[in-house]
């Protein structure tokens, strides 16, 4: 085997084992659980206890993920307000995606992304995660996102 086989052979173990590496987090007051990218650290634990905001051990990344409750108007105008809010905040947004209980939006701003993940929960709750990450770095998040989108899940029954 060439020295060019064994490099590649070790490039794609070591993708496939960071992409695969994941923890779950469960959030006991909105009843909502997620698997998060192993190697972010915990950067902010809020006092509310909605949920926790992530960060990539480069620095490069940041992940939120929370819970909060609907205001007047339902679930889509939750998501409305969630787009509008990322809009101000200079984001052009890229992609918008709805159900009837959840959204999906992504977004760009100098050479950055935003992906953005909410489902609905028991009384009248919302669960999200956001993910920013380097426009560089399209494919590495892709998958993360992937992952993100498949394990955001709300409790499976309300009690």
């Amino acid at each position: 085997m060439s020295w060019r086989s064994i490099f590649l052979i070790s490039i794609l173990a070591s993708s496939t084992a960071s992409a695969a590496d994941f923890k779950s987090y469960e959030n006991p007051r909105f009843n909502y659980s997620i698997e998060v990218p192993s190697d972010f650290k915990i950067v902010s634990i809020p006092e509310n206890s909605d949920g926790l905001a992530f960060e990539s051990v480069d620095g490069t990344a940041k992940l939120s993920v929370w819970g909060n409750y609907l205001t007047d108007g339902g679930f889509k105008a939750e998501g409305d307000f969630r787009l509008k809010a990322q809009g101000e905040e200079g984001w052009k947004i890229t992609y918008e995606k709805r159900g009837v209980s959840w959204a999906s939006f992504s977004g760009v701003k100098g050479g950055r992304i935003f992906y953005m993940r909410e489902i609905a929960l028991c009384d009248d709750a919302v669960g999200n995660f956001l993910l920013e990450y380097p426009a560089s770095d399209q494919k590495r998040f892709g998958r993360v996102i992937e992952k993100l989108v498949k394990t955001l899940k709300a409790a499976p029954r309300c009690e």
